[in-house]
């Protein structure tokens, strides 16, 4: 049986190869992601940015979503003596409890200050402009929530005239009778991505959410060596969600996104072959 020696051996004879960490894809998205879904997809936009003259508006097209951060910081990777069995970095708590964040940014690198689904207490620290509700349930946004981010965190931030904002299928985003009428009223256009496509479709995915949570770690493992080791919590959550904010909230990660995307600038071939190589 080949061992380590043989691995780096082949390695060294292979400098085009490389071993990398695998990232978990869901049996549904590895079905759901098609060339068809998002030839229809890219269709579906051409039509929009056409019909509604945004091609050239970059400013007017927007990506929203959430990701969940536990308050509990995840280790990372450490430089210690060869040999060593157990290798240990202090960490707020066993388990955190649950934060959902909504990010929302344009395709001309614009961030709208984020939302959080918890107490008030989160707002001391959070970047100027952020809002920050009550969910009685420890789950993501709903469609209540949705609408009031919409109606009072989305519509007063957004420039005039026709927008697009680009969703994923979630209910919450698509089937509210009130929130499609809010946002007909207020020239808000909704585009629902395909379902089980957004780890290739959703700009936020592709350059955003990766980087805020490796920031949001590093935060709250800082946080916690200038406190003596004590635990964080709610009440410093927004600070610790705040400073990982401003560091990964930049304009190229915004602009990056959408391209690799191919929303803007439009693109339909910009989604590499590896996104829909699963047959399954």
């Amino acid at each position: 049986m080949a061992g380590f020696a043989w691995m780096q051996s082949f390695l060294e004879r292979h400098p085009e190869l490389s071993v990398r960490q695998a990232e978990g894809l869901s049996l549904s998205r590895a079905r759901g992601m098609n060339r068809d879904d998002v030839r229809q997809f890219f269709n579906l936009l051409n039509q929009v940015v056409t019909e509604y003259n945004l091609l050239e508006k970059p400013s007017h097209i927007f990506n929203m979503d959430e990701t969940g951060v536990q308050l509990i910081n995840k280790p990372g990777k450490v430089i210690t003596t060869k040999g060593t069995k157990d290798v240990h970095v202090l960490t707020s708590k066993e388990r955190g409890e649950n934060v959902s964040v909504v990010a929302c940014c344009s395709a001309d690198g614009r961030f709208i200050p984020p939302e959080s689904t918890k107490k008030a207490e989160f707002s001391d620290g959070l970047p100027a402009g952020s809002k920050v509700y009550m969910n009685k349930k420890p789950s993501f946004i709903n469609s209540d929530l949705f609408l009031l981010w919409l109606k009072e965190h989305f519509i007063p931030n957004k420039p005039n005239g026709k927008c697009l904002l680009v969703l994923d299928g979630h209910t919450a985003h698509s089937t509210d009778i009130d929130m499609l009428q809010v946002a007909d009223d207020n020239d808000i256009i909704i585009l629902c991505l395909p379902s089980h496509c957004t780890q290739a479709l959703q700009p936020l995915d592709r350059s955003f959410f990766r980087p805020f949570k490796t920031y949001f770690n590093q935060e709250a493992q800082l946080w916690m060596k200038n406190h003596g080791n004590r635990n964080l919590t709610r009440y410093q959550a927004g600070d610790v969600i705040g400073k990982a904010w401003i560091r990964a909230a930049c304009i190229a990660n915004a602009i990056n996104g959408f391209k690799a995307c191919g929303i803007y600038p439009l693109d339909p071939n910009a989604i590499p072959d590896h996104f829909l190589a699963f047959s399954i």
